[in-house]
């Protein structure tokens, strides 16, 4: 089997005074916009629960869900919208720019006003690396069990992939070798539901590709060395 690794540089698995110091007085728990009802959406539900447009954001802000009925994948990114959704072609159409009056099923969106000082990654192996990483990231913070916060990732893909879980037709999608940034919300939280946090994880990831515009839900990941991560400081 082949052994995970992915760490910090610098000092064995984290360095933990250094990123420490990188977020002196950092705060563990930041107001998260939860706009999601499981119960009606298992219950087949699938209209709007918030109008993009009434949703407060930032510059920095990250998010992450899915449109009204499925439509688009929602990503949100250093403040920018990416709504995304197979063009049946093989391909994904894409728009940056809601619809007035368009709205999410389910939508997550922490309004980020400042990020930590990158830290160097080695190579990362999987999104079992990815969650030991963060949790590593987050006790040297100082953050106990409880914590609530963004997180940024910086670097190259050695492959990865996304998904679109979209109606009438999702996809998932491959791609090798491309500069990508990875956000999320971190929350050791028993309430996983509320978050949408994939099943035994503390996190939801999404990837969006610069160069080309595409982004999606994060389901496999190999990166290489360099990759840049922070956490969210205020």
């Amino acid at each position: 089997m082949r052994r995970l690794r992915a760490r910090l540089i610098g000092a064995g698995v984290l360095s933990a005074g250094a990123l420490a110091a990188s977020i002196a007085q950092a705060a563990c728990v930041f107001e998260v916009g939860s706009y999601n009802d499981p119960q009606r959406t298992a219950q087949g539900d699938l209209a709007a629960r918030v109008v993009l447009s009434d949703v407060p954001t930032s510059a920095l802000a990250i998010g992450y869900g899915a449109a009204a009925f499925r439509r688009d994948e929602i990503t949100i990114a250093d403040g920018a919208l990416y709504l995304v959704r197979p063009d049946g072609a093989g391909g994904v159409s894409l728009r940056r720019h809601a619809d007035p009056g368009e709205g999410a099923l389910m939508l997550q969106t922490v309004p980020v006003e400042a990020w930590s000082v990158a830290r160097s990654l080695e190579s990362m192996d999987g999104l079992d690396d990815l969650s030991r990483v963060l949790d590593e990231a987050v006790a040297a913070a100082g953050c106990a069990d409880g914590a609530r916060l963004a997180f940024r990732l910086e670097g190259r893909l050695l492959d990865a992939e996304y998904s679109l879980d979209t109606a009438p037709e999702r996809a998932d999608r491959t791609v090798r070798n491309r500069a990508a940034i990875i956000v999320g919300l971190y929350a050791s939280t028993p309430d996983a539901a509320r978050y949408a946090l994939p099943a035994g994880r503390r996190f939801h990831p999404h990837v969006v590709l610069p160069a080309s515009g595409e982004a999606g839900h994060l389901r496999s990941v190999r990166l290489a060395p360099g990759g840049k991560l922070q956490l969210q400081t205020r």
